[in-house]
């Protein structure tokens, strides 16, 4: 008989031992491994199949940040070398953009909603927001970055949640919108995490905000790219379209666990490749 076999067989028997004394059996450590997900071992066993089998299948938390940061690159590469690069590989690159925000803003709900504590997830997205902030201004000229809007997006979650005045609360949530037109993605940043935060309780909610922010920027955008034809309107059209759309489908399929976790790296990532693409476009000269 296998090792493995043998500790089902002696947890088995720790089991009934345990039942015969009255006191709650005890779960073979590799039934409880598998449930806490650290087990590793063969899953051959009829009823751990079973139990693996069960576990929710669908796109984790690191899948969606992994989206995000091939989304956020493609569209920055875009933005700083786009004049160099052949229209249809343009297009490209700026559809895949469209993955970027809307799964930041959806993750932002989900973290502000496990987080034990609200301080200090700020202080880290502020943290790195500062760090971030010289590269990004190289590229793009004098408006805070993403995690700039993020961190706003995060106190107005708080502020729904803490300010009980409601003309308070209005007036929190009013005055975060008009400070986050300094920043990346403006005044749809917010909008965006706060949509994602009160419809997430409606079937299909995450879809439904999706969409309100698909049309709101994607008509638009389809309108420039009609009248206008060129690599930078249908870029900006395939953003709004394809981008948002794989976004939507990535975000319905969110199981609700974290996958691998790998944290720091996604915080870190940002203003690494904000620092190499300004390096790049020294050295070239532009």
């Amino acid at each position: 008989m296998s090792g493995y076999s043998n500790a089902l067989q002696r947890g088995a028997q720790r089991g009934r031992a345990a039942e015969a004394g009255n006191a709650a059996p005890l779960l073979p450590r590799a039934f409880q491994q598998l449930h806490e997900g650290r087990y590793n071992g063969p899953t051959n066993h009829p009823s751990l199949e079973r139990t693996a089998l069960s576990r929710p299948l669908g796109v984790t938390a690191f899948s969606l940040k992994i989206a995000a940061i091939v989304g956020m690159t493609a569209n920055h590469i875009a933005n700083v070398f786009g004049t160099l690069l052949p229209a249809g590989s343009m297009v490209a690159l700026y559809s895949l953009g469209g993955l970027t925000f809307p799964i930041m803003a959806y993750l932002l709900c989900e973290g502000y909603r496990h987080t034990s504590n609200v301080r200090r997830y700020a202080m880290r997205l502020a943290t790195f927001a500062a760090i971030s902030q010289v590269p990004f201004s190289l590229l793009f000229g004098a408006m805070g970055n993403v995690l700039v809007t993020l961190l706003i997006g995060l106190g107005l979650l708080w502020a729904t949640d803490h300010i009980p005045n409601v003309a308070l609360r209005v007036l929190t949530i009013a005055a975060g919108i008009t400070l986050s037109s300094l920043c990346d993605w403006g005044i749809i940043g917010p909008i965006v995490i706060l949509l994602f935060w009160h419809l997430n309780d409606r079937p299909r909610g995450s879809a439904l905000t999706m969409l309100v922010a698909g049309l709101a920027l994607g008509l638009p955008a389809l309108s420039w790219a009609v009248t206008d034809p060129s690599a930078l309107s249908l870029g900006v059209l395939g953003y709004y379209t394809a981008g948002f759309g794989l976004a939507t489908i990535l975000i319905a399929n969110y199981n609700g666990q974290r996958g691998r976790p790998m944290k720091w790296f996604f915080y870190a990532y940002y203003p690494a490749h904000l620092l190499a693409l300004w390096i790049a476009k020294f050295l070239l000269g532009l």
